[in-house]
């Protein structure tokens, strides 16, 4: 169980600097304050959180590394809906409706977690206003991402568009980490590409070779690389570059 001060160290070095550390921090040293118990846990990549029909036992706040939420059809066609990343707080829609989780989360790097039990998360919002109100705030801007990801998935637009955007979203992040926004590291495979945009591999692979051979997009066994920012953008909103 981690002190007040690791928790403060940790705030520093992970979700002080994210949208919603704030709200989150209100959270834990809720929590913690009131029970000391929450659980702080290290997870391998690859390792499932929790998945999809599973009773909701509680939530996972994310510290460090990014997962992946997802969603699954009963044909089993799967579609990534997000990447979580340090300050994301998982599964918590599900626990307040004690309901089963309507995501499957999986790590794709080694990832610090905090757990809180679903009696826990209950108690701590029946006894602190700030706390609830600090879970609205997180439940409201979940519920805009989502939204918003739903809006790029579901409007007209061709595969190479919806890409391109993926592309140019990626190089904003690596901008707002302190590295180029024109180099983004290849953290995820052909396929995990195809099911953020609702899409084959066979077309992901097919488009990243055409995007090369036009020079707009360079790839290396580590990273992509935006050689042409302008033609990506003009794909990104449908005209032709």
């Amino acid at each position: 169980m981690p002190s007040a001060q690791e928790l403060q160290i940790d705030d520093a070095a992970g979700i002080a600097m994210t949208r919603s550390g704030a709200d989150v921090r209100s959270l834990l040293q809720a929590i913690h304050s009131a029970s000391g118990s929450n659980l702080s846990l290290l997870h391998p990549r690859g390792k499932v959180l929790f998945a999809e029909g599973e009773a909701a036992r509680g939530v996972f706040i994310l510290r460090t590394g990014r997962a992946t939420v997802s969603i699954s059809s009963s044909e089993g066609r799967v579609v990534i809906l997000q990447i979580a990343r340090p300050g994301d707080v998982l599964g918590l829609n599900s626990a307040l409706r004690n309901e089963s989780y309507n995501t499957t989360v999986q790590t794709i790097e080694s990832t610090r977690t905090h757990f809180i039990s679903r009696e826990q998360l209950v108690e701590v919002i029946k006894e602190n206003q700030p706390v609830a109100y600090a879970i609205s705030q997180i439940l409201s801007r979940e519920i805009a991402e989502l939204t918003e990801r739903a809006r790029s998935l579901l409007l007209p637009q061709t595969v190479i568009a919806k890409l391109a955007r993926l592309l140019l979203e990626w190089g904003e992040e690596s901008r707002a980490n302190g590295s180029s926004p024109l180099q983004i590291a290849r953290t995820f495979t052909h396929e995990d590409l195809a099911r953020m945009i609702c899409s084959s591999r066979e077309t992901v692979t097919r488009l990243l070779a055409g995007l090369n051979r036009r020079r707009i997009l360079r790839m290396t066994p580590d990273s992509f690389l935006i050689v042409d920012h302008a033609a990506l953008q003009k794909i990104a909103v449908g005209l032709k570059a």
